[in-house]
């Protein structure tokens, strides 16, 4: 699409440097369009909103910045006409690269006269929102939770020892009898099992604070793929890395880092080994966080980094994606529903988040968002 000729500067076009010192620092995303629905400013906000340079949205209508989303220039329209602003708290904004959800409000802007000079289209992304409040929401579940496993699995842990050290005395008094030493075996594995299950209690309900430090999400993440190294050899399973240099250090506790995506490739590999297709590939990426590009406190913005671990397998039921998190909630045969509780919890404690989608053609996508380390 050829760029329009813009005439002089008249009406809102006159206005858009001064306003624009103003709405430079807005959180949210503003746009202001002429009467006749060309865009004559953006913020910064909204830049990065519709991945649209200043130069390029400038001069051009509404509908081309957003021309998945047509409902907007009506909106301005309306402001325009019927003098009013209007809001809808959620709606679903399609960008050239993704639908957001949103609330946006039109605003109608008038002269010094009294008459129409344009709109204000001002977009909060509410993607950040949806996702804090889905972690609070489950972090409350869990504290809730949390209080009555503590104290069980405090009680449950001293008669497992006990149970373990009886069958331990048992195998070695019993003669060499192998189907004997087979049930006090089953005893003895058991009881570890329980005992795992224990300690992921208690990991739930009573988590150690993070120790930040700062840390590389390189280095954590070297350090997950010697540990599954071999059972990925093992399988005949692919592993294909792309890890962004340039990323900043977290502020982070590198031993909970790890426990979350060592936990999240060994979901992803016994998917893979659960799959018909045994040709199983996992693809880990690192890069700059996108999604919560209007995030922004009082003087600065909070930037993320994200890490994209993807697999092959045959997927998730998108129904079931939305429990996953929750404790006890397991797919597997014999899973405890407690690694992805307890990696949520985990990341919520180094204030990021983590998300599960369904990939295409099959497969699941885990993507965990961490605040990079501010400079001091």
């Amino acid at each position: 699409m050829a760029k329009p000729v813009l005439s002089a500067p008249t009406g809102a076009r006159q206005h858009a440097t001064l306003w624009e010192n103003v709405l430079r620092h807005f959180k949210d995303a503003v746009i202001v369009l002429d009467t006749e629905s060309t865009v004559v400013f953006v913020n910064q906000a909204a830049e990065e909103l519709t991945r649209t340079p200043r130069a390029k949205a400038l001069g051009y209508p509404c509908d081309h910045l957003f021309p998945d989303s047509l409902f907007l220039s009506e909106m301005v329209l309306r402001a325009c006409n019927l003098r009013q602003s209007e809001t809808r708290n959620e709606e679903t904004l399609r960008t050239r690269r993704k639908a957001l959800q949103v609330r946006i409000t039109c605003v109608p802007l008038f002269d010094e006269y009294g008459d129409i000079d344009g709109a204000a289209l001002v977009v909060q992304d509410l993607s950040h929102q949806k996702a804090l409040e889905e972690t609070a929401r489950r972090n409350e579940s869990l504290a809730r939770l949390g209080t009555l496993v503590a104290g069980l699995a405090h009680e449950v842990r001293n008669p497992l020892a006990g149970i373990k050290g009886a069958a331990q005395l048992l195998a070695q008094r019993l003669p060499d009898d192998p189907f004997l030493r087979e049930y006090t075996d089953v005893i003895s594995n058991e009881t570890d099992r329980l005992s795992t299950l224990v300690g992921d209690l208690l990991q739930l309900g009573a988590p150690p604070k993070p120790s930040l430090v700062p840390v590389n999400i390189h280095e954590v993440m070297q350090r997950v793929l010697t540990l599954v190294g071999p059972e990925v050899r093992d399988a005949g399973f692919s592993i294909q890395c792309e890890f962004d240099p340039s990323l900043p250090e977290l502020m982070a506790d590198s031993g909970q880092l790890q426990q979350v995506f060592l936990n999240l490739i060994k979901n992803a590999l016994d998917a893979m080994n659960g799959a018909s297709d045994s040709a199983g590939h996992l693809s880990i990426h690192t890069k700059m966080e996108t999604d919560y590009h209007i995030l922004r406190g009082a003087q600065r913005a909070q930037s993320y980094l994200r890490v994209e671990i993807n697999d092959s397998g045959p997927g998730i039921d998108p129904d079931i994606l939305s429990h996953i998190f929750e404790p006890f909630y397991t797919t597997k045969a014999r899973g405890t529903g407690l690694g992805l509780a307890i990696a949520q919890r985990i990341i919520s404690d180094h204030n990021g988040m983590i998300r599960a989608f369904p990939a295409e053609p099959h497969g699941t996508k885990m993507w965990v968002s961490l605040p990079i380390r501010k400079a001091s």
